[in-house]
C-alpha cells in the first residue's frame, strides 16, 4: 500500500500517539463482546434487542479490524462504537416502557438526498428556516435520548455529549472543516439514526472500512430503517412537528428500503456534474482516513469510490422508476444555486406545502447567510485520486445524460 500524502498526515499530537500503533494493536483491540459489556456497564442497561442487530456488528467490527488504523483510528472506532451501542441500549429501553410511542405517526416527511457533495447540506439548511419543517440538530440525532433517569428531558447531557464527540473529530481531524464542519447546533444527516443499528456510515467513510461498505451492499436495510423510524417517533415526543426534512446522501443506496418505511415520503434527489461531487466526496473522505489508518493509499480510495458511485447511483436510479412523480422532485445544484427562491417556490408547489410571501423572506435571509457547513475554501483535484474527470464520466455517463449534470 503506498504510504499516506505528507499534506494529509496527522498533526501533532496525534502524530505522536501514533508512535504506539504496534503496541495499540494489541492494547486496543476492536471485539463485539467486550464492547458490549462496557455499554451495559455504562448504561446500567442489558437489552440490545433482536433482528439482524448482531450480526450487522460483527460485520463492522471485521471491516474496521482489516482497515489497519492507527492509535487514533483505534481508539476513534472504540468510542464510536461505545457511542452507538449505548444509544441502542437506552433507545431499547425507552421504546418498552413507552408502547405509545406506536400511536405517533411520521407522515410523509420530505427526504433530501443524491450523491455526496451534490448540494444536500445547503439545501437542507435553507428548508430549516420554514417553521413547519422539523429539521433535527446534530445534538438531538447523535444522542436521541438522555440518560435513563430523564431520557427526554436531559438536555445538557445530550448536548455535552455531543460536543465531545465532535470536538474530538475536529482535534484529529483539523482539515474536515472545510469540506464538512459539524457542530452540536448544526442541521445534520439522519445516518445517526441508522448507526444505532450497526448500519454504521463512518466506519467506511472515516475510517475507510473498504470490506464493510462492500457487505453493506447485500444486507436487508429495512430493520434499521425501522429503528430509524422509531427514534423519529422519540424525538417527535421530545418536540412535535407538522412534517420532518431528513437528509442523507447514502439513502439513494437503500431508497428501496426507506420507501418500505416511509412509502409516503417526498424525496428531493439532487444532483451535480458527477466528476466534481465525486472529486469533492474522495477529498473529504481521504482528510478523515488519513487520520485513522495506519497508511491511506489515495488511488486506492478513488478506485473505491467510483465502484461504490456506480453502485449508488445505478441504485438510486432504479428506485427513481418506482417513486410516483408526486412524491418526487429533481434538482441540479447549477440551478439551485442560480435561483434558489424560485426553485424553493416550484419544490413547495410540486409538493402541494404553502408557500407564502412570509416564508419567502425567512429562506432570503437563510440563503443569505450561505449555510454550506464549510469553512474556507475546499480545493480538490480528481486526479490526485488516480482519476480523471473522462474515466468518471465514462463510468457514471448513464447518470449524467438521464440528470443533464
Amino acid at each position: 500500500m503506498s504510504e499516506t500524502p505528507e499534506d494529509l498526515k496527522p498533526g501533532f499530537p496525534f502524530s505522536l500517539v501514533n508512535k504506539l500503533d504496534r503496541l495499540s494493536m494489541q492494547l486496543i483491540p476492536i471485539e463485539a463482546k467486550p464492547a458490549m459489556k462496557l455499554a451495559k456497564r455504562v448504561t446500567g442497561l442489558s437489552d440490545f434487542g433482536d433482528g439482524g442487530f448482531r450480526s450487522r456488528l460483527d460485520s463492522a467490527v471485521a471491516g474496521l479490524n482489516e482497515a489497519e488504523l492507527n492509535t487514533t483510528g483505534l481508539l476513534g472506532a472504540r468510542y464510536v462504537l461505545n457511542w452507538h451501542l449505548t444509544n441502542r441500549l437506552r433507545i431499547i429501553d425507552f421504546a418498552k416502557r413507552h408502547p405509545e410511542l406506536d400511536e405517533i405517526e411520521i407522515e410523509r416527511p420530505i427526504v433530501i438526498t443524491g450523491f455526496f457533495r451534490t448540494g444536500t447540506t445547503f439545501l437542507h439548511n435553507v428548508l430549516a428556516a420554514d417553521p413547519a419543517n422539523r429539521v433535527a440538530k446534530a445534538w438531538e440525532l447523535s444522542y436521541p435520548l438522555g440518560r435513563v433517569g430523564d431520557p427526554l428531558g436531559d438536555v445538557a447531557f445530550r448536548r455535552a455529549q455531543a460536543k465531545f464527540s465532535f470536538g474530538f473529530n475536529q482535534s484529529a481531524i483539523p482539515d474536515q472543516g472545510v469540506a464538512h464542519h459539524v457542530t452540536p447546533d448544526s442541521y445534520e444527516e439522519c445516518f445517526f439514526l441508522l448507526e444505532n443499528d450497526m448500519a454504521v456510515l463512518t466506519f467506511w467513510i472515516a475510517f475507510a472500512a473498504y470490506s464493510y461498505a462492500m457487505d453493506m451492499l447485500d444486507w436487508d436495510m429495512r430493520e434499521p430503517y425501522e429503528f430509524h423510524k422509531l427514534q423519529l417517533k422519540i424525538l417527535t415526543a421530545q418536540r412535535s412537528a407538522e412534517r420532518w426534512v431528513l437528509k442523507c446522501p447514502w439513502h439513494i443506496w437503500n431508497m428501496d428500503a426507506l420507501m418500505a418505511v416511509y412509502p409516503d415520503a417526498r424525496v428531493i434527489f439532487t444532483h451535480r456534474d458527477i466528476a466534481q461531487a465525486l472529486a469533492s466526496h474522495c477529498s473529504l473522505s481521504a482528510r478523515m482516513a488519513s487520520k485513522l489508518r495506519r497508511s491511506l493509499d489515495i488511488k486506492e480510495l478513488g478506485a473505491f469510490w467510483l465502484e461504490y458511485a456506480r453502485i449508488g447511483l445505478e441504485r438510486g436510479m432504479e428506485a427513481h422508476r418506482k417513486i410516483p412523480d408526486s412524491q418526487l422532485y429533481d434538482v441540479r445544484l447549477s440551478d439551485m444555486m442560480a435561483d434558489p427562491l424560485n426553485t424553493l417556490e416550484d419544490l413547495y408547489r410540486h409538493f402541494g406545502l404553502e408557500y407564502t410571501d412570509g416564508l419567502a423572506t425567512l429562506f432570503k435571509t437563510r440563503i443569505e447567510d450561505k449555510p454550506t457547513a464549510q469553512e474556507g475554501e475546499h480545493d480538490y483535484d480528481i486526479e490526485d485520486f488516480g482519476l480523471t474527470e473522462e474515466k468518471v464520466r465514462e463510468v457514471l455517463a448513464e447518470y449524467s445524460d438521464r440528470f443533464g449534470v
